[in-house]
């Protein structure tokens, strides 16, 4: 492998960017945690797009475009009512879930036409978080990606803080599965300085998955250096499966049965808010509350220097690139390759 671009003539920003986005809606992406959505409407933004959720009496979760219809107001600037309506903070105009406006207080008894409405937005709770796809059932590209040790299995759990950061949700999922830089980036947490090649591996591609298995000397992240300074290594079973278009489901990384998961979600064309879970295997690790606050703690570390090098990246488009790629980066080359074949590039 050597030196590649990753289009074949020049092309201005805007076009690449109205392409990612234009993709990027036809799927399910998170856009908050389950906890973070109560009875108060919350803003979020998902490719763009403003969006207002909240959760109704039902205990179910709505969401529509974050603007009222009337004046154009957000609607996350109003409030629910008693019966679970989102009321405008403009001129208190009331939306069901679906998005009709069902009360105008200044025509009392009127009847309201259909077209007064907010635009609604299709959305599932499942894992921990609240998921949304801005396109209908007939357009979107895929299913909701699944985390079944959580969904299925009911493994103990953990869902992660949320982290904005200025980069492209594609080079942040590159970045993730990158087995190259361990050795580099992270000595201080799990990376092994003393091991900087890279064997050889496989990857396989599926219609939604780019997977892909490492053995890696890892360092124990947590554990106490000996008398010679060094910390513990062991070796860590990588299992990578790239659930497209930015989700990562990875085996292993928190050590033995163990999966954690990876969503990062574009809330614009180059800008992302990262997701993270990771569930344990109660048969491997007993079926007790997971350690949040350390579990947290040891993520942080590893996320930091990794959040500065991709919002470091330049171009912060991946399909504005020329960069040179060698065989380590096979995952990464194919990643790259399924989201073109997606039309993320255009």
């Amino acid at each position: 492998m050597g030196l590649e671009s990753e289009r074949s003539g020049p092309v201005t920003e805007a076009v690449l960017d109205e392409a990612f986005l234009a993709a990027a809606a036809r799927y399910w992406h998170p856009v908050a945690r389950s906890t973070d959505v109560r009875a108060a409407p919350a803003h979020a933004e998902l490719c763009e797009v403003p969006l207002v959720l909240w959760r109704r009496p039902s205990g179910d979760v709505a969401a529509l475009v974050d603007r009222c219809p009337h004046r154009g107001v957000p609607l996350s600037g109003g409030a629910v009512d008693p019966a679970g309506r989102l009321r405008c903070g403009y001129h208190a105009w009331a939306f069901d879930g679906a998005g009709r406006c069902v009360d105008i207080p200044q025509q009392p008894g009127q009847n309201i036409p259909d077209v007064i409405a907010a635009r609604p937005v299709r959305v599932e709770e499942a894992a921990g978080l609240v998921w949304a796809c801005l396109v209908d059932e007939t357009q979107q590209a895929r299913p909701r990606p699944r985390f079944p040790q959580i969904e299925d299995l009911g493994w103990p759990s953990y869902v992660g803080t949320v982290q904005d950061w200025t980069g492209q949700a594609a080079r942040q999922v590159e970045n993730f599965c990158d087995i190259g830089h361990f050795s580099v980036l992270h000595t201080d947490t799990f990376g092994n300085a003393e091991v900087l090649a890279v064997e050889p591996y496989a990857v396989h591609r599926t219609d939604w998955t780019v997977e892909a298995d490492y053995r890696y000397p890892s360092v124990n992240p947590v554990a106490e250096p000996g008398p010679d300074g060094r910390r513990p290594v062991g070796e860590t079973f990588f299992q990578y499966r790239i659930e497209l278009p930015f989700a990562v489901w990875l085996g292993g990384a928190n050590g033995p049965g163990s999966v954690m998961f990876s969503v990062s979600a574009p809330t614009s064309a180059t800008t992302l808010r990262l997701y993270w879970m990771s569930a344990f295997d109660p048969a491997v690790h007993g079926d007790v509350l997971v350690d949040g606050a350390g579990l947290q703690a040891v993520e942080d570390r590893i996320w930091a220097p990794d959040k500065a090098i991709v919002e470091s990246q330049r171009p912060a488009r991946v399909f504005a690139a020329t960069e040179a790629h060698r065989a380590f980066d096979a995952l990464g080359v194919a990643y790259r390759k399924a989201l073109r074949d997606l039309g993320f590039a255009g």
